[in-house]
């Protein structure tokens, strides 16, 4: 079965496009997280607001989604088996963690977009660590 996929050049724009607005979106949660105190930068919070900062996580999301659709340089059936079993094995190991975080606390404060980008580095890990291994 032939799969329809981007050319491999968008594997860079894809991480260019990842890191870039993963850098931008997540300054103001490190630096929270490093100081331990709600990061209130005025130059950062007037150019940067929560609106345009939720766009730049969606657009980190986007760029893993362009990466993990691109083809590989060499790109054959067993590349595609690869990707099936990553896949598999990455909505089982998503679920099973989603399902123990909501079992250990009733009060979870984590949006959505953590899972998406949790299950998406695990995907990558996967058929990163797959295609090594084969």
């Amino acid at each position: 079965m032939k799969i329809k996929m981007l050319p491999n050049w968008y594997k860079k724009l894809g991480f260019l496009l990842f890191i870039t607005c993963s850098f931008i979106s997540g300054y103001s949660h490190f630096m929270e997280g490093l100081t331990g105190q709600t990061f209130n930068s005025g130059n950062y919070d007037d150019w940067i607001g929560k609106e345009l900062s939720h766009v730049f996580d969606i657009l980190s999301i986007l760029g893993l989604i362009i990466y993990m659709f691109s083809k590989e340089k060499i790109e054959d059936d067993y590349i595609n088996k690869l990707r099936l079993e990553s896949f598999q094995l990455t909505s089982f190991i998503g679920l099973a963690i989603t399902i123990i975080a909501y079992a250990i606390s009733e009060e979870i404060r984590l949006t959505l977009d953590y899972f998406i980008i949790l299950f998406l580095w695990i995907y990558l890990v996967t058929f990163a660590f797959k295609k090594r291994i084969y």
